[in-house]
């Protein structure tokens, strides 16, 4: 007769406040939320009496009546979530006979200047190099759909063991359990939008940038016919776009590991980024936004992301005109959002015998020592203004064999003792 239809919630940490906006259908009835802190120890409730009422955009008004109701619950001295500590709350909900179980967790995200002035992604208030690496979430045997939830939490498991401390989950939004694991792990997420449209111009989306890092900054994606060229120039597809990256925020707004929005890679499907990272702002202010990874930036967004595969790492300075929030702020964080690539393809763990990467070696060894010292070369950047970098990648994907794990996840190519890794 009462159930409970959805939640959406907001920690605060400042104000020491857990809001939670609940979806309700049925009859009048009490709507209660409990608070507790993982251990079984309650830290909060609130009961709130559900009277008919207005039904919410997006319901359907000829359905059962659904109304919106607020609930806001004092949480005292809120324990901060981060990859060191990644504590979760636990939370019930109850609505007549239904009962809903959740978790949240307390943290702040933001890009802001540090000390000495250079913008940083800061975490609870303090700067974080983010140490990224590439996931694109393909498994052998199931293409898009991993063979077993400990395969999930195996992988992110195993990036947290090679030092990782955030995965940029790559034009794909992942099976729930995925994100539950990385809150529960402590793996920040760097969410991409799925990028669509029609045929990408390989000469706008590859070569031209590859070979001139000036085109990047002059390349306007509000332009009709660049828009054309780079897949976008269907207005049915712009909107579909739209619709999906809403629904993507919506859907993914309470896990607390995913901490910024990735709307468009290297120029697939892209258009009108700056007005997209606005719309994005203002359905979730809490989370930072990479509105442009890898080129053609339109000085809007939290990052100047580069993707940098073929020349000397480093710090570009970001002397664009700045949009939007950026401009009000007066300044964007560095990020290099791609890069690494190297190949090293593992016998009787590859799908295909052709290789495809951007260095390729030989011996084992020489890759893993490459693949370190290229991630210590990015590091080293953190003094120069780097606030993050993304390497390429978590697994092998089909011929792509520059991943640190194969593509069946049986060897895990950084570790000494390479082979019995993942038998799910």
């Amino acid at each position: 007769e009462r159930s409970i239809e959805a939640v959406a919630l907001r920690p605060d940490c400042d104000q020491e406040l857990l809001v939670a906006d609940v979806d309700v259908r049925g009859a009048s009835g009490l709507l209660r939320l409990y608070v507790s802190d993982g251990d079984g120890v309650q830290v909060g409730s609130v009961a709130v009496a559900v009277e008919e009422g207005a039904v919410p955009e997006g319901a359907d008004p000829a359905g059962p009546a659904r109304r919106r109701v607020r609930l806001t619950v004092p949480v005292p001295r809120p324990r901060r979530w981060s990859p060191d500590d990644p504590h979760l709350y636990d939370l019930t909900l109850r609505y007549g006979s239904d009962a809903v179980h959740s978790y949240t967790a307390f943290r702040t995200v933001e890009v802001a200047p540090d000390a000495h002035g250079v913008f940083r992604f800061l975490l609870n208030g303090e700067p974080l190099l983010l140490r990224g690496v590439l996931d694109q979430g393909y498994w052998s045997d199931g293409l898009m759909t991993a063979p077993s939830d400990e395969a999930l939490a195996f992988d992110i498991q195993a990036m947290r063991e090679a030092g990782f401390n955030m995965l940029r989950k790559h034009l794909k939004v992942e099976a729930d359990r995925w994100y539950y694991h990385c809150d529960r792990l402590g793996m920040l997420v760097w969410q991409d939008m799925v990028n669509g449209g029609g045929a990408y111009g390989s000469w706008e989306t590859s070569f031209r940038p590859t070979l001139w890092r000036g085109s990047w900054g002059d390349y306007d994606d509000c332009d009709p016919e660049h828009q054309a060229k780079l897949g976008a120039g269907s207005e049915r597809y712009r909107d579909q776009w739209r619709r999906a990256c809403r629904a993507t925020v919506d859907h993914l707004r309470n896990h607390p590991s995913v901490v910024c929005w990735v709307l468009f890679n290297e120029g697939w499907g892209q258009f009108d980024a700056a007005l997209a990272t606005e719309a994005v702002r203002r359905a979730d202010p809490t989370r930072v936004v990479d509105a442009v990874s890898g080129w053609y930036d339109q000085s809007c967004g939290d990052f100047l992301s580069v993707h940098n595969y073929f020349r000397k790492l480093k710090v570009y300075a970001d002397g664009a005109a700045l949009r939007g929030r950026a401009a009000e702020r007066g300044g964007r964080a560095f990020a290099i959002s791609e890069f690494g690539g190297a190949t090293f393809r593992v016998e009787d763990h590859s799908a295909f015998a052709e290789s495809y990467g951007y260095d390729s070696f030989d011996d084992l060894g020489a890759w893993r020592a490459a693949v370190r010292r290229t991630l210590e070369e990015a590091a080293a950047l953190e003094g120069d203004g780097l606030a993050g970098y993304v390497y390429t990648q978590l697994s092998d994907v089909e011929e792509e064999v520059n991943g640190i794990l194969t593509y069946d996840r049986r060897v895990n190519k950084l570790k000494e003792e390479a082979h019995g890794i993942c038998d799910g």
